[in-house]
């Protein structure tokens, strides 16, 4: 059974679509799989929202609509065929807009909550006051899901430098978060600051929110604020630009006179600014008993009273204290425990595992792509499927795509064997455009984001398979236990955590930016174990994600084929010395510096080594001296790794490198990216190669290769067999039959 939601619209600060996005994180924790439908979605989006035509639930589907103003969605929640809910967010009353277009779509909004009433087999209120108003319209099954925050995402580390430093100066600085809108009340606002420009001349109000310049309104806040110093009207802000406004703050203030929960009330809380609100509808019961609510508009007396939240110590940690306290309501943890509520006796629970184990585990590896694909962490996958094949029923669950720049389809969907390996694909529905996802990826790394861009971000990344997240939803009775290989992709970060409770995750992370993305928390904190490649992986998880899972370091084991270097010579035409380099050839794994190091190498040196390079090609990778052989066997890569002069890896993202511990099987030493705390880890404890981070270092390290090969070649063996196959199998079946004893326990 999926739980899919409706939405109006979708894109970027809206509230609706932001409780969206946080539902399905919780529904996805609870073992739902569910799309997000809209009438309008903003560009960009596509990923992650789909139109409203596309919606074709299915009778045991649920489907939520939110609503919160007059829409024609209402009306065809009504007349689909499956099972119906709501989540009210409330709507503004009318007569804060009379004679304006807004009143009419406000008074049908209410109207048409009274009409969906009978339809509907559960009906949500993000607070006590929307419910109380559900359950007056006619409203039965009513529940209170409370929205929820991510504090993490309102740290004093997310805040825009550029903006504090903007915002820097004399105070009280007095913050209000919303649309311009008559309801919210602004013009109270304004009356407070003049109060607090009299005790305070230097005070200061910013203003954060849409508004709209030429509307009757605010241009009646124009002329009351004429003669105000200290006003600024910001506008919409980036999430980063509004934690920084949110931290300049001496006291955020709300005057409105109607909330059905108000979220920049629990987002000042966690930015840590005491909140002075004036308690109408649903804010009292937000604020909890914290922060400090009013109910009567007394300027001059709450202008004294901000200074002495500004100036008393003791006052304003005992008011910082209360909102840390409620906010532990408003955790995604407290949210889903109300939403499990809520969809009991409406959700059929996912289906469970046989309560009798069987002989072998029955296990789903799920890696983005498998096959006859180039990359280090499918070719994991893929050994890791081999060596357990003997011990577990496996079943490789993955994509129809090859190429991993677009993600198009190029294997048959369905049932497929790889070797002894069975192997489940399913279609690929969003193939990729690698320039704009490179452009996205520019404007979201080295800063904080709100969720939907970071979701936005893995919806571009792929690949987009809802086939591959159905089979995982559904068919959990199948399957005794999961394996996910590479924590970056779509179908681990959003698979994961379907089935975090029996789930291993191959993390294969390193240090880039996306693994600070807090999208990826569920994928590194929920799983029952981490098989990580090496101690600084593990050391790297705790600085990123300091909750991250029992880890355990596990590697991989290396099989040495029997090798020949000189056939490798005489089939490629490869004469003399050469370094090799072996894997995806593109700029993200340092090959372009590769190359220009080599270039430069043959211009000082006559006698310089080849550079041969083997995999499959997405730049030029053409110059003098340099040899592209294309893909190559296995056994063609372990004769070229014998006969190499080293081996060099210049990628600085690893997590393993593979390839080096492939090279140190075949006694060959390797020449690594000095910027990867991973490949320098693996020569400091083999003895094996050398590290470079610059040209020089390239030219010293291959002259210290060179005159030391055989000493270093006997270490790169040495180090070899401490990666043997045996002990890499035994750690995962002892986790695997842990997970299989407490899930049938």
């Amino acid at each position: 059974m999926a739980v899919h939601q409706l939405i109006p619209s979708f894109g970027p600060g809206d509230a609706s679509g932001q409780a969206a996005l946080h539902l399905q994180l919780l529904l996805r924790r609870m073992g739902h799989v569910g799309d997000i439908y809209a009438e309008e979605v903003a560009g960009g989006l596509q990923g992650l929202a789909r139109h409203v035509f596309a919606l074709k639930p299915k009778p045991d589907d649920l489907v939520l609509y939110h609503h919160g103003i007059a829409s024609p969605l209402s009306g065809r929640l009504m007349h689909m065929d499956c099972k119906r809910g709501v989540v009210f967010h409330n709507i503004s009353p009318a007569r804060f807009y009379q004679d304006t277009p807004l009143e009419h779509a406000l008074v049908a909004g209410r109207a048409q909550v009274a009409a969906m009433a009978p339809f509907l087999d559960v009906s949500i209120g993000d607070s006590d006051y929307n419910s109380a108003e559900l359950r007056v319209a006619g409203h039965r099954n009513v529940h209170t899901v409370q929205l929820f925050i991510e504090q993490e995402r309102f740290a004093a580390s997310v805040a825009d430098a550029a903006k504090l430093a903007e915002l820097a100066g004399p105070g009280p600085t007095l913050v209000s978060v919303s649309r311009v809108m008559p309801h919210k009340r602004f013009e109270d606002l304004l009356a407070l600051h003049r109060e607090l420009l009299r005790i305070r001349p230097q005070a200061r109000l910013l203003i954060v929110g849409g508004y709209e310049p030429g509307s009757r309104y605010f241009k009646s806040l124009q002329r009351e604020m004429k003669d105000l110093s200290g006003v600024h009207f910001l506008g919409r802000l980036s999430h980063p630009e509004l934690v920084a406004v949110y931290r300049s703050a001496s006291v955020f203030v709300s005057m409105s006179e109607h909330e059905g929960f108000s979220v920049p009330i629990i987002e000042a809380m966690a930015s840590e600014v005491p909140v002075l609100a004036y308690a109408a509808a649903a804010v009292p019961e937000t604020l909890g008993g914290a922060g400090i609510a009013f109910d009567q508009k007394r300027y001059a007396f709450l202008a004294e009273l901000v200074v002495d939240l500004c100036e008393d110590k003791d006052l304003r940690k005992s008011v910082l204290d209360g909102q840390a306290r409620r906010l532990q309501h408003f955790s995604p943890t407290a949210a889903q425990v109300s939403l499990t509520r809520a969809l009991d006796g409406v959700v059929a629970p996912p289906p469970r595992p046989r309560k009798a184990p069987a002989k072998r585990p029955r296990v789903a590896l799920v890696v983005q792509r498998f096959g006859e694909v180039t990359g280090g962490a499918e070719s994991h996958a893929a050994q890791v499927a081999e060596h357990l094949a003997p011990h577990w029923d496996v079943t490789v669950v993955t994509t129809c795509a090859k190429n991993h720049l677009t993600w198009e389809n190029t294997f048959p969907p369905g049932e497929d064997r790889f070797g002894r390996t069975k192997v489940l694909r399913f279609p690929v529905t969003r193939t990729r455009n690698i320039h704009a996802f490179n452009d996205m990826s520019r404007h979201v790394f080295g800063h904080g984001n709100e969720r939907l861009r970071e979701e936005q971000w893995v919806a571009e990344q792929g690949p987009l398979s809802p086939g591959l997240m159905e089979h995982l939803a559904t068919t959990q009775d199948a399957y005794d236990g999961y394996l996910f290989f590479t924590y970056l992709y779509a179908p681990t970060a959003w698979g994961l955590p379907l089935v975090s409770d029996r789930a291993m995750l191959v993390p294969t992370a390193h240090d880039e930016p996306p693994i600070r993305f807090g999208v990826y928390g569920d994928v590194f904190n929920r799983p029952r174990v981490l098989m990580c490649n090496t101690p600084e992986e593990v050391e790297m998880l705790g600085r990123f994600h300091p909750n991250h899972a029992r880890a355990r370091v596990v590697g991989v084991g290396v099989d040495a084929l029997p090798a020949v270097p000189d056939r490798f010579r005489a089939k490629y035409g490869v004469h003399g010395r050469y370094l090799l380099y072996v894997g995806r050839l593109e700029p993200g794994k340092g090959v372009p510096d590769l190359l220009k190091f080599h270039r430069q190498l043959r211009e000082r040196y006559q006698d310089a080594p080849e550079l041969v390079l083997a995999g499959e090609a997405h730049m030029d990778v053409s110059g003098e001296g340099v040899r592209h052989v294309g893909r190559i066997s296995e056994q063609d890569k372990h004769d070229a790794l014998a006969g190499a002069l080293a081996v060099v890896v210049p990628s600085k993202f690893e997590s393993l490198s593979l390839l080096t511990l492939e090279a140190f099987a075949q006694g060959t030493p390797v020449l690594v990216n000095g910027h990867s705390e991973v490949l320098v880890g693996q020569v400091e404890r083999s003895g094996a190669g050398r590290v470079y981070r610059g040209l020089a270092s390239f030219v010293e390290g291959l002259r210290e290769v060179g005159e030391a090969r055989d000493a270093m070649g006997k270490r790169a063996r040495i180090y070899a067999q401490r990666h043997t196959w045996p002990q890499v199998v035994t750690a995962y079946r002892e986790e695997m039959a842990r997970i299989v004893e407490e899930t049938h326990r």
